[in-house]
């Protein structure tokens, strides 16, 4: 597989073409420009496998979702119709994708599928027996980290004091596999002002995705007015955050460009669309190579990085 893409006077990569399966395709940027959005092609996808987990975040925005798949027949044929559309990476993720009781299964086949394979996790059940059984399957494994504060963390609802403590010692396990890391955080009220180059520095992630803490109805009603902030404020975060990370640089995604951004699977596998601030669900079977990016806003996929060096 090779991968080229084009960098700006700025430094920052705009579009490029990379090779997977025999095909070629757009790596995209935020300087990618409308004429350049024709040949931009969906190609990633997060399936949430689970809405279970361990944790209480108040900001999650996948709470009250459908039942799971428990049957590795049908994750399988999910597998094979997002293959059949033109997907080349998948991310899993939750609730907290590893209490899915199908996760290990599920994984390897779509590794076997030759996807590039990613997962987002709390980290609460990764250690060094865990993280050594995966690796051969990921390419990449994400971890939520929100503050440099253990504080924080709890009062966010994730961990009960010593997640950050934990991340950063999984961080460590994690680079001596090979696999390449990544962060997500979710900007709040209670973070927004935070200067996360301390930590990142310890995590050293080829990746930092940080994301203005979005309103889903329904799903995250109860404390979302608390934590809510103004794109000034998020961008107030960026201001202070932004050069942090040298491997890729950081991407950062306001309300207005995660929205209809993703291409996002149900735990039962149904197409999830946030189009409107709740959950639409279309069957994935009525999704073809040409409506997939119906579906979704490409230019704000390809503005967010939504496909990079993998």
């Amino acid at each position: 597989m090779t991968v080229t893409y084009e960098v700006d006077a700025s430094g920052r990569e705009t579009v490029g073409l990379k090779e997977r399966r025999g095909k070629r395709y757009s790596i995209c940027g935020p300087d990618v420009k409308h004429h350049e959005c024709d040949r931009i092609r969906i190609r990633s996808a997060n399936w949430h496998l689970t809405t279970k987990c361990n944790y209480n975040c108040k900001f999650c925005f996948s709470r009250k979702l459908d039942a799971e798949i428990k049957n590795l027949k049908i994750a399988e044929e999910v597998l094979k119709k997002l293959v059949d559309i033109g997907i080349e990476k998948i991310n899993f993720a939750g609730g907290e994708p590893l209490l899915h009781p199908l996760f290990l299964p599920i994984i390897r086949m779509a590794k076997d599928m030759m996807f590039a394979v990613s997962i987002i996790s709390n980290g609460y059940y990764l250690n060094r027996d865990t993280i050594s059984k995966l690796s051969p399957y990921v390419d990449w494994i994400g971890l939520s980290v929100d503050s440099t504060y253990e504080e924080v963390e709890v009062a966010l609802g994730r961990g009960n004091g010593n997640h950050v403590k934990h991340i950063t010692a999984i961080a460590d396990i994690v680079h001596c596999t090979g696999v390449k890391l990544k962060i997500n955080t979710t900007v709040t009220r209670m973070n927004y002002a935070e200067n996360m180059r301390p930590l990142l520095k310890k995590l050293m992630p080829e990746r930092w995705k940080a994301f203005q803490v979005l309103h889903i109805t329904g799903q995250n009603d109860r404390y979302f007015n608390e934590l809510s902030i103004t794109d000034k404020e998020f961008d107030y975060f960026k201001s202070i955050n932004q050069d942090c990370i040298e491997e890729m640089g950081p991407v950062f995604e306001r309300n207005t460009d995660m929205i209809d951004s993703y291409f996002m699977l149900s735990p039962r596998g149904m197409v999830m669309s946030n189009r409107n601030g709740n959950y639409s669900l279309t069957p994935l079977d009525n999704i073809d190579e040409q409506t997939i990016s119906q579906l979704l806003d490409v230019r704000k996929y390809a503005e967010r990085g939504g496909i990079y060096p993998w």
